[in-house]
Protein backbone atom coordinates (compact mmCIF):
# COMPACT_ATOMS: atom_id res chain seq x y z
CA UNK A 1 0.00 0.00 0.00
CA UNK A 2 1.50 3.45 -0.86
CA UNK A 3 2.34 5.73 1.58
CA UNK A 4 -0.86 8.31 0.54
CA UNK A 5 -3.32 5.36 0.56
CA UNK A 6 -1.48 4.49 4.27
CA UNK A 7 -2.08 7.87 5.39
CA UNK A 8 -5.95 7.58 3.63
CA UNK A 9 -6.48 4.89 5.35
CA UNK A 10 -5.50 6.25 8.61
CA UNK A 11 -6.94 9.67 8.14
CA UNK A 12 -10.61 7.64 7.26
CA UNK A 13 -10.34 5.51 10.92
CA UNK A 14 -8.79 8.65 12.93
CA UNK A 15 -12.29 10.37 11.46
CA UNK A 16 -14.44 6.54 12.60
CA UNK A 17 -12.44 7.06 16.19
CA UNK A 18 -13.70 10.77 16.45
CA UNK A 19 -17.29 9.80 15.69
CA UNK A 20 -17.93 7.24 17.55
CA UNK A 21 -16.19 9.24 20.52
CA UNK A 22 -19.07 11.80 19.92
CA UNK A 23 -21.59 9.43 19.97
CA UNK A 24 -20.33 7.99 23.29
CA UNK A 25 -20.78 10.99 25.30
CA UNK A 26 -23.64 12.44 23.88
CA UNK A 27 -25.19 12.93 27.84
CA UNK A 28 -28.80 11.72 27.94
CA UNK A 29 -30.75 13.56 31.34
CA UNK A 30 -33.92 13.66 32.31
CA UNK A 31 -35.86 16.89 34.22
CA UNK A 32 -39.86 17.60 35.65
CA UNK A 33 -42.86 18.94 34.19
CA UNK A 34 -43.28 20.68 30.36
CA UNK A 35 -40.39 21.24 28.33
CA UNK A 36 -40.63 25.29 27.28
CA UNK A 37 -40.88 26.08 23.97
CA UNK A 38 -37.19 27.86 24.03
CA UNK A 39 -35.69 24.54 25.26
CA UNK A 40 -34.07 23.66 21.97
CA UNK A 41 -32.81 27.12 21.41
CA UNK A 42 -31.16 26.74 25.02
CA UNK A 43 -29.74 23.83 24.35
CA UNK A 44 -27.91 24.78 21.02
CA UNK A 45 -26.39 27.33 22.95
CA UNK A 46 -25.27 25.16 25.67
CA UNK A 47 -24.14 22.00 23.42
CA UNK A 48 -22.10 24.82 21.90
CA UNK A 49 -20.12 25.80 25.29
CA UNK A 50 -20.43 21.90 25.94
CA UNK A 51 -18.57 21.35 22.76
CA UNK A 52 -15.18 23.48 23.43
CA UNK A 53 -15.37 23.07 27.25
CA UNK A 54 -16.23 19.55 27.85
CA UNK A 55 -15.95 17.32 24.44
CA UNK A 56 -20.00 16.40 24.86
CA UNK A 57 -23.26 17.23 24.18
CA UNK A 58 -26.35 17.11 25.66
CA UNK A 59 -30.03 16.22 25.34
CA UNK A 60 -32.77 16.81 27.51
CA UNK A 61 -36.29 14.94 27.79
CA UNK A 62 -38.95 15.86 30.36
CA UNK A 63 -41.31 13.81 32.35
CA UNK A 64 -44.53 15.21 32.96
CA UNK A 65 -46.36 15.77 36.37
CA UNK A 66 -49.07 13.35 35.53
CA UNK A 67 -46.90 10.85 34.52
CA UNK A 68 -44.37 11.35 37.51
CA UNK A 69 -45.02 8.09 39.39
CA UNK A 70 -45.11 5.87 36.38
CA UNK A 71 -42.99 7.04 33.90
CA UNK A 72 -39.82 8.05 36.10
CA UNK A 73 -39.62 4.40 37.41
CA UNK A 74 -40.12 3.11 33.46
CA UNK A 75 -37.25 5.37 32.50
CA UNK A 76 -34.40 4.06 35.00
CA UNK A 77 -35.85 0.45 34.56
CA UNK A 78 -35.28 0.57 30.61
CA UNK A 79 -31.34 0.28 31.21
CA UNK A 80 -30.27 2.35 28.94
CA UNK A 81 -30.54 6.07 27.25
CA UNK A 82 -29.93 7.93 30.34
CA UNK A 83 -26.81 9.29 32.31
CA UNK A 84 -28.72 11.86 34.68
CA UNK A 85 -31.85 12.37 36.57
CA UNK A 86 -33.52 15.01 38.65
CA UNK A 87 -34.38 13.43 42.16
CA UNK A 88 -34.95 14.55 45.36
CA UNK A 89 -36.43 13.28 49.12
CA UNK A 90 -39.76 13.91 47.78
CA UNK A 91 -39.03 12.51 44.01
CA UNK A 92 -38.24 8.74 44.23
CA UNK A 93 -34.25 8.85 45.90
CA UNK A 94 -34.79 6.41 48.70
CA UNK A 95 -37.24 3.91 45.92
CA UNK A 96 -35.07 4.33 43.27
CA UNK A 97 -31.72 4.09 45.10
CA UNK A 98 -33.01 0.67 46.79
CA UNK A 99 -33.87 -0.43 43.51
CA UNK A 100 -30.36 -0.30 42.19
CA UNK A 101 -31.22 2.42 39.66
CA UNK A 102 -28.60 5.16 40.66
CA UNK A 103 -25.18 4.97 40.75
CA UNK A 104 -23.65 4.85 44.42
CA UNK A 105 -21.08 8.01 44.61
CA UNK A 106 -17.73 8.45 46.28
CA UNK A 107 -16.97 11.82 47.77
CA UNK A 108 -13.97 11.41 46.03
CA UNK A 109 -15.36 11.22 42.42
CA UNK A 110 -17.10 14.28 43.45
CA UNK A 111 -13.82 15.73 44.57
CA UNK A 112 -11.95 14.93 41.22
CA UNK A 113 -15.01 15.47 38.47
CA UNK A 114 -17.15 18.13 40.25
CA UNK A 115 -14.54 20.49 42.41
CA UNK A 116 -16.90 23.16 41.72
CA UNK A 117 -19.27 21.61 43.43
CA UNK A 118 -17.49 19.85 46.22
CA UNK A 119 -16.60 22.84 47.60
CA UNK A 120 -19.62 24.73 47.37
CA UNK A 121 -21.63 21.76 49.26
CA UNK A 122 -21.02 21.90 53.30
CA UNK A 123 -20.78 18.23 54.40
CA UNK A 124 -24.02 18.08 56.32
CA UNK A 125 -25.62 17.98 52.48
CA UNK A 126 -23.74 14.55 51.32
CA UNK A 127 -24.90 13.36 55.00
CA UNK A 128 -28.29 14.23 54.13
CA UNK A 129 -28.13 12.26 50.81
CA UNK A 130 -26.77 9.17 52.49
CA UNK A 131 -28.79 6.14 52.86
CA UNK A 132 -27.36 3.06 54.36
CA UNK A 133 -24.45 4.94 54.66
CA UNK A 134 -24.21 5.23 51.07
CA UNK A 135 -24.48 8.69 48.51
CA UNK A 136 -26.45 8.08 45.22
CA UNK A 137 -27.49 11.46 44.80
CA UNK A 138 -25.57 15.13 44.43
CA UNK A 139 -27.71 17.35 46.09
CA UNK A 140 -28.15 20.90 45.60
CA UNK A 141 -25.62 23.23 47.26
CA UNK A 142 -28.64 25.90 48.15
CA UNK A 143 -31.78 24.52 49.51
CA UNK A 144 -34.70 26.31 48.30
CA UNK A 145 -35.65 28.95 50.58
CA UNK A 146 -39.04 28.46 49.62
CA UNK A 147 -42.82 28.00 51.29
CA UNK A 148 -46.06 26.96 49.97
CA UNK A 149 -48.03 30.01 48.72
CA UNK A 150 -52.02 30.49 47.17
CA UNK A 151 -52.56 32.78 44.89
CA UNK A 152 -55.83 34.74 44.86
CA UNK A 153 -57.75 38.18 42.62
CA UNK A 154 -57.83 40.82 44.96
CA UNK A 155 -59.52 42.61 42.29
CA UNK A 156 -62.25 40.09 42.03
CA UNK A 157 -62.22 39.76 46.04
CA UNK A 158 -62.82 42.93 46.54
CA UNK A 159 -65.43 43.34 43.49
CA UNK A 160 -67.78 40.96 45.17
CA UNK A 161 -67.24 42.52 48.72
CA UNK A 162 -65.50 40.00 50.54
CA UNK A 163 -63.05 40.15 53.20
CA UNK A 164 -59.30 38.80 52.99
CA UNK A 165 -58.65 35.08 52.96
CA UNK A 166 -56.68 34.14 55.83
CA UNK A 167 -56.38 30.73 55.31
CA UNK A 168 -58.05 28.00 52.75
CA UNK A 169 -60.49 27.01 54.76
CA UNK A 170 -62.30 30.06 54.47
CA UNK A 171 -62.15 30.40 50.40
CA UNK A 172 -66.01 29.24 50.19
CA UNK A 173 -67.66 32.48 49.81
CA UNK A 174 -64.47 34.06 47.40
CA UNK A 175 -65.29 30.60 45.33
CA UNK A 176 -68.95 30.91 45.34
CA UNK A 177 -68.62 34.77 44.09
CA UNK A 178 -66.84 33.84 41.26
CA UNK A 179 -68.58 31.09 40.11
CA UNK A 180 -72.19 33.04 40.09
CA UNK A 181 -70.41 36.24 39.09
CA UNK A 182 -67.18 35.23 36.33
CA UNK A 183 -68.76 32.64 34.25
CA UNK A 184 -66.10 32.17 31.86
CA UNK A 185 -64.24 31.32 34.37
CA UNK A 186 -63.52 27.85 36.67
CA UNK A 187 -62.87 28.89 39.95
CA UNK A 188 -60.66 26.44 41.07
CA UNK A 189 -58.72 24.76 38.35
CA UNK A 190 -56.42 21.83 39.68
CA UNK A 191 -53.99 20.03 37.79
CA UNK A 192 -53.18 16.18 38.33
CA UNK A 193 -49.82 16.10 39.33
CA UNK A 194 -48.62 19.32 41.76
CA UNK A 195 -52.21 20.68 42.47
CA UNK A 196 -54.23 17.79 43.45
CA UNK A 197 -53.45 17.59 46.71
CA UNK A 198 -52.82 21.36 47.51
CA UNK A 199 -55.80 22.99 48.72
CA UNK A 200 -56.89 19.51 50.65
CA UNK A 201 -53.39 19.42 52.10
CA UNK A 202 -53.44 23.45 53.24
CA UNK A 203 -57.15 22.67 55.02
CA UNK A 204 -55.30 19.61 57.01
CA UNK A 205 -52.65 21.84 58.21
CA UNK A 206 -54.58 24.22 59.93
CA UNK A 207 -56.17 20.81 62.11
CA UNK A 208 -53.22 19.16 63.35
CA UNK A 209 -49.58 19.29 64.92
CA UNK A 210 -47.46 20.78 62.69
CA UNK A 211 -46.80 17.76 60.55
CA UNK A 212 -44.42 16.75 56.91
CA UNK A 213 -45.43 13.59 55.16
CA UNK A 214 -43.13 10.95 55.56
CA UNK A 215 -43.22 9.65 52.25
CA UNK A 216 -43.05 5.71 51.69
CA UNK A 217 -43.35 5.04 47.46
CA UNK A 218 -42.77 6.59 44.43
CA UNK A 219 -46.25 8.76 44.67
CA UNK A 220 -44.83 12.36 45.47
CA UNK A 221 -48.45 13.52 46.34
CA UNK A 222 -49.71 12.36 49.87
CA UNK A 223 -48.57 9.42 52.24
CA UNK A 224 -50.55 7.56 55.09
CA UNK A 225 -47.54 8.82 57.51
CA UNK A 226 -46.54 12.10 58.80
CA UNK A 227 -44.08 13.21 60.72
CA UNK A 228 -44.37 16.41 63.75
CA UNK A 229 -41.34 18.08 62.50
CA UNK A 230 -41.49 20.69 65.24
CA UNK A 231 -41.09 17.66 67.79
CA UNK A 232 -37.36 17.03 68.53
CA UNK A 233 -39.04 13.56 69.60
CA UNK A 234 -39.76 12.74 66.27
CA UNK A 235 -43.06 11.07 66.85
CA UNK A 236 -44.61 9.09 63.25
CA UNK A 237 -48.58 8.67 62.84
CA UNK A 238 -50.21 7.12 60.16
CA UNK A 239 -53.49 9.23 58.96
CA UNK A 240 -55.88 6.34 60.87
CA UNK A 241 -54.56 8.01 64.55
CA UNK A 242 -56.18 10.87 65.82
CA UNK A 243 -56.07 13.84 65.83
CA UNK A 244 -55.44 13.42 61.96
CA UNK A 245 -58.25 10.76 61.27
CA UNK A 246 -60.75 13.11 61.96
CA UNK A 247 -58.80 16.13 60.78
CA UNK A 248 -58.61 14.04 57.21
CA UNK A 249 -62.33 14.05 57.35
CA UNK A 250 -63.04 17.11 58.06
CA UNK A 251 -60.46 18.38 55.02
CA UNK A 252 -62.07 16.01 52.97
CA UNK A 253 -65.49 17.06 53.67
CA UNK A 254 -64.71 20.84 53.01
CA UNK A 255 -63.34 19.62 49.25
CA UNK A 256 -66.22 17.65 48.84
CA UNK A 257 -68.42 20.33 49.51
CA UNK A 258 -66.88 22.86 46.96
CA UNK A 259 -66.80 20.00 44.33
CA UNK A 260 -70.24 19.22 44.65
CA UNK A 261 -71.03 23.19 44.31
CA UNK A 262 -68.98 23.19 41.15
CA UNK A 263 -66.19 24.96 42.55
CA UNK A 264 -63.07 22.79 41.20
CA UNK A 265 -63.13 21.26 37.58
CA UNK A 266 -65.44 18.03 37.32
CA UNK A 267 -62.76 16.11 36.08
CA UNK A 268 -58.71 16.81 38.07
CA UNK A 269 -57.30 13.85 36.92
CA UNK A 270 -57.41 14.14 33.34
CA UNK A 271 -56.12 18.10 33.67
CA UNK A 272 -52.45 18.93 32.96
CA UNK A 273 -52.54 22.66 32.90
CA UNK A 274 -51.05 24.46 36.41
CA UNK A 275 -53.15 26.52 37.97
CA UNK A 276 -50.57 28.98 38.08
CA UNK A 277 -50.86 28.81 34.45
CA UNK A 278 -54.63 28.82 34.08
CA UNK A 279 -54.84 31.72 37.27
CA UNK A 280 -52.02 33.74 34.42
CA UNK A 281 -54.13 32.82 31.76
CA UNK A 282 -58.03 34.88 33.37
CA UNK A 283 -59.16 31.20 33.71
CA UNK A 284 -59.10 30.39 37.18
CA UNK A 285 -59.16 32.51 40.15
CA UNK A 286 -56.99 30.43 42.83
CA UNK A 287 -53.66 29.34 41.94
CA UNK A 288 -50.99 27.05 44.11
CA UNK A 289 -47.44 27.13 43.66
CA UNK A 290 -44.71 28.32 46.22
CA UNK A 291 -42.40 31.06 46.76
CA UNK A 292 -39.78 29.76 44.38
CA UNK A 293 -41.99 28.91 41.28
CA UNK A 294 -44.85 31.65 41.15
CA UNK A 295 -42.45 34.07 39.41
CA UNK A 296 -43.61 33.80 36.21
CA UNK A 297 -47.51 33.50 37.01
CA UNK A 298 -47.04 36.57 39.03
CA UNK A 299 -45.36 38.34 36.20
CA UNK A 300 -48.10 37.23 33.70
CA UNK A 301 -50.87 38.65 36.16
CA UNK A 302 -49.61 41.69 36.56
CA UNK A 303 -49.11 42.60 32.59
CA UNK A 304 -52.91 41.06 32.97
CA UNK A 305 -53.50 43.87 35.21
CA UNK A 306 -54.71 41.38 38.18
CA UNK A 307 -54.15 42.53 41.41
CA UNK A 308 -52.78 39.51 43.14
CA UNK A 309 -52.56 38.66 46.77
CA UNK A 310 -49.98 36.01 47.81
CA UNK A 311 -51.35 33.72 50.95
CA UNK A 312 -48.41 31.24 51.90
CA UNK A 313 -49.54 28.31 53.22
CA UNK A 314 -48.13 27.23 57.00
CA UNK A 315 -48.73 24.62 59.89
CA UNK A 316 -51.18 25.87 62.10
CA UNK A 317 -48.08 27.17 64.41
CA UNK A 318 -47.19 29.91 61.32
CA UNK A 319 -44.09 27.68 60.07
CA UNK A 320 -43.01 25.10 57.17
CA UNK A 321 -39.94 22.84 57.14
CA UNK A 322 -37.17 24.41 56.21
CA UNK A 323 -36.43 22.40 52.59
CA UNK A 324 -32.99 19.97 53.29
CA UNK A 325 -30.33 19.45 50.62
CA UNK A 326 -31.81 16.94 49.23
CA UNK A 327 -34.62 18.59 48.10
CA UNK A 328 -33.62 19.09 44.88
CA UNK A 329 -31.01 16.95 43.42
CA UNK A 330 -29.51 14.91 40.58
CA UNK A 331 -28.27 11.46 39.92
CA UNK A 332 -26.29 9.22 37.60
CA UNK A 333 -28.38 6.53 36.25
CA UNK A 334 -27.26 3.30 37.20
CA UNK A 335 -26.82 2.65 33.49
CA UNK A 336 -24.76 5.17 32.23
CA UNK A 337 -21.47 4.14 30.65
CA UNK A 338 -20.36 8.36 31.18
CA UNK A 339 -19.80 8.29 34.72
CA UNK A 340 -17.07 11.04 34.28
CA UNK A 341 -18.15 13.32 32.13
CA UNK A 342 -21.52 13.21 33.52
CA UNK A 343 -19.98 14.60 36.85
CA UNK A 344 -18.31 16.88 34.74
CA UNK A 345 -21.53 18.40 32.91
CA UNK A 346 -22.76 18.26 36.60
CA UNK A 347 -20.31 20.96 37.77
CA UNK A 348 -20.92 22.95 35.16
CA UNK A 349 -24.55 22.99 35.29
CA UNK A 350 -24.52 23.56 39.02
CA UNK A 351 -22.32 25.82 39.95
CA UNK A 352 -20.75 27.79 36.81
CA UNK A 353 -22.19 31.37 36.55
CA UNK A 354 -22.23 31.36 32.75
CA UNK A 355 -24.33 28.04 32.62
CA UNK A 356 -26.68 28.41 35.36
CA UNK A 357 -27.66 31.80 33.58
CA UNK A 358 -27.94 29.66 30.91
CA UNK A 359 -30.13 26.62 31.75
CA UNK A 360 -32.47 28.54 34.59
CA UNK A 361 -33.11 31.69 32.49
CA UNK A 362 -32.58 31.13 28.93
CA UNK A 363 -30.58 32.83 26.21
CA UNK A 364 -29.14 36.24 26.60
CA UNK A 365 -30.33 38.77 24.45
CA UNK A 366 -33.83 36.40 23.52
CA UNK A 367 -35.03 35.55 27.05
CA UNK A 368 -33.38 37.94 29.70
CA UNK A 369 -30.79 40.78 29.44
CA UNK A 370 -29.21 42.42 32.62
CA UNK A 371 -30.42 45.49 33.78
CA UNK A 372 -28.71 48.64 34.87
CA UNK A 373 -29.31 47.98 38.31
CA UNK A 374 -27.79 44.59 38.09
CA UNK A 375 -31.27 42.97 37.95
CA UNK A 376 -32.47 40.31 35.30
CA UNK A 377 -34.97 41.60 33.07
CA UNK A 378 -36.58 40.86 29.90
CA UNK A 379 -35.14 41.72 26.52
CA UNK A 380 -36.98 44.56 24.23
CA UNK A 381 -40.00 43.82 22.85
CA UNK A 382 -40.74 40.31 25.02
CA UNK A 383 -43.45 39.72 27.44
CA UNK A 384 -43.96 36.95 30.39
CA UNK A 385 -46.56 35.43 27.94
CA UNK A 386 -44.12 35.84 25.34
CA UNK A 387 -40.81 34.34 27.37
CA UNK A 388 -40.41 31.28 25.57
CA UNK A 389 -38.37 30.06 28.31
CA UNK A 390 -39.28 31.73 31.74
CA UNK A 391 -37.29 31.48 35.30
CA UNK A 392 -37.99 28.05 36.87
CA UNK A 393 -39.80 26.51 34.27
CA UNK A 394 -37.62 23.86 32.84
CA UNK A 395 -36.78 22.15 35.84
CA UNK A 396 -32.75 23.00 36.65
CA UNK A 397 -33.67 23.12 40.11
CA UNK A 398 -30.91 21.63 41.45
CA UNK A 399 -28.46 24.61 40.07
CA UNK A 400 -26.92 27.20 42.59
CA UNK A 401 -29.78 29.79 43.21
CA UNK A 402 -27.24 31.79 45.14
CA UNK A 403 -26.02 32.98 42.20
CA UNK A 404 -28.71 34.26 40.50
CA UNK A 405 -29.48 37.90 40.39
CA UNK A 406 -32.97 39.14 41.46
CA UNK A 407 -35.56 39.72 38.69
CA UNK A 408 -37.06 43.14 37.63
CA UNK A 409 -40.32 41.47 37.62
CA UNK A 410 -40.68 41.17 41.55
CA UNK A 411 -43.87 42.95 42.53
CA UNK A 412 -43.77 44.84 46.03
CA UNK A 413 -45.96 42.10 47.30
CA UNK A 414 -43.68 39.75 46.16
CA UNK A 415 -40.44 41.16 47.52
CA UNK A 416 -42.57 41.23 50.96
CA UNK A 417 -42.95 37.95 50.83
CA UNK A 418 -39.56 36.61 50.18
CA UNK A 419 -38.17 39.09 52.90
CA UNK A 420 -40.55 37.66 55.30
CA UNK A 421 -39.66 33.42 53.80
CA UNK A 422 -36.90 32.71 55.98
CA UNK A 423 -38.80 33.95 59.06
CA UNK A 424 -41.34 30.92 58.14
CA UNK A 425 -39.19 28.78 57.86
CA UNK A 426 -38.60 25.80 60.86
CA UNK A 427 -35.30 23.43 61.36
CA UNK A 428 -37.58 20.37 61.27
CA UNK A 429 -36.58 17.57 63.15
CA UNK A 430 -36.72 14.97 60.04
CA UNK A 431 -34.41 16.42 57.83
CA UNK A 432 -32.06 13.83 56.80
CA UNK A 433 -34.20 11.28 57.39
CA UNK A 434 -34.81 9.26 54.33
CA UNK A 435 -37.00 6.00 54.38
CA UNK A 436 -35.47 2.77 53.49
CA UNK A 437 -38.47 0.30 52.19
CA UNK A 438 -36.13 -2.68 52.23
CA UNK A 439 -37.81 -4.88 54.77
CA UNK A 440 -41.46 -3.88 54.39
CA UNK A 441 -41.56 -3.38 50.36
CA UNK A 442 -44.58 -5.96 49.32
CA UNK A 443 -46.27 -3.77 52.14
CA UNK A 444 -45.24 -0.64 50.83
CA UNK A 445 -46.30 -1.91 47.07
CA UNK A 446 -49.98 -2.30 48.66
CA UNK A 447 -50.29 0.79 50.65
CA UNK A 448 -49.23 2.52 47.96
CA UNK A 449 -51.82 1.60 45.38
CA UNK A 450 -54.42 1.67 48.26
CA UNK A 451 -53.36 5.59 49.14
CA UNK A 452 -53.92 6.61 45.38
CA UNK A 453 -57.19 4.44 44.75
CA UNK A 454 -59.04 5.83 47.63
CA UNK A 455 -57.23 8.79 48.88
CA UNK A 456 -56.99 11.29 46.11
CA UNK A 457 -60.78 11.04 44.99
CA UNK A 458 -60.87 12.38 48.75
CA UNK A 459 -58.42 14.72 48.44
CA UNK A 460 -60.53 16.58 45.62
CA UNK A 461 -63.97 15.61 47.46
CA UNK A 462 -64.95 13.63 44.12
CA UNK A 463 -66.97 11.07 46.65
CA UNK A 464 -70.58 9.95 47.14
CA UNK A 465 -69.58 9.94 50.94
CA UNK A 466 -66.75 11.22 52.75
CA UNK A 467 -67.63 8.52 55.62
CA UNK A 468 -67.79 5.80 53.67
CA UNK A 469 -64.82 6.68 51.17
CA UNK A 470 -62.73 7.01 54.18
CA UNK A 471 -63.56 3.91 55.74
CA UNK A 472 -63.09 2.32 52.74
CA UNK A 473 -59.67 3.93 52.53
CA UNK A 474 -58.91 2.58 56.22
CA UNK A 475 -60.03 -0.91 55.68
CA UNK A 476 -57.60 -1.21 52.61
CA UNK A 477 -54.60 0.24 54.21
CA UNK A 478 -55.61 -1.86 57.47
CA UNK A 479 -55.05 -4.97 54.93
CA UNK A 480 -52.22 -3.51 53.49
CA UNK A 481 -50.24 -3.92 56.75
CA UNK A 482 -49.89 -0.39 57.74
CA UNK A 483 -49.07 -1.06 61.10
CA UNK A 484 -46.03 -3.08 59.97
CA UNK A 485 -44.87 -0.49 58.04
CA UNK A 486 -45.28 2.31 60.86
CA UNK A 487 -43.45 0.17 63.00
CA UNK A 488 -40.46 -0.13 60.40
CA UNK A 489 -40.47 3.86 59.79
CA UNK A 490 -40.66 3.93 63.91
CA UNK A 491 -37.75 1.82 64.41
CA UNK A 492 -35.24 3.95 61.46
CA UNK A 493 -36.21 6.94 63.12
CA UNK A 494 -35.33 5.99 66.42
CA UNK A 495 -32.09 4.85 64.82
CA UNK A 496 -31.73 8.32 62.90
CA UNK A 497 -32.48 9.62 65.88
CA UNK A 498 -29.66 7.82 68.14
CA UNK A 499 -27.41 9.19 65.16
CA UNK A 500 -27.70 12.90 65.58
CA UNK A 501 -25.14 14.90 67.50
CA UNK A 502 -26.07 15.64 70.96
Amino acid sequence: MSMILRRLALAAALAATATARAEETKLVGYLLGSPPAGLPAVLAALNGKLKGDLGVSVEIDHIAWSELSSKYPLVLAAGEGVDWIYTADWCQYAQQSARGAFKELTLEQIRRYMPRHFAATPAQAWDQARINGKIYMIPTSTPDRKVPVMLLRGDLRRRYGLPPVRKVSELGPYLAAVKRGEPGMIPMNLDSGYDVAQPFGAILNELVPAYTPVQISDNASGSPFVGEYEDPRRPVHSILEEPYASAFRTAAGVMKGWYDRGYLNKNPFANAVLSRDSFAQGKSAVAFGNSQNIQEALARAARAGFEVEILPLLSRTGTYPADAYTNNGVAVAGSSRNLEKTLQLLDLLMEDPAYDDLVYFGVEGANWQATADGHIGLPPGVTPEGNTYPPDAAGFWFTNKDLFRPLSSWSPAYVALRARVRGMLYASSFTGYTFAPDRVKTEVANLAQGWMQYAYPLYVGAVPSVERSYANLARKLRAAQIDKVQAEIRSQVAAFSAAQPR
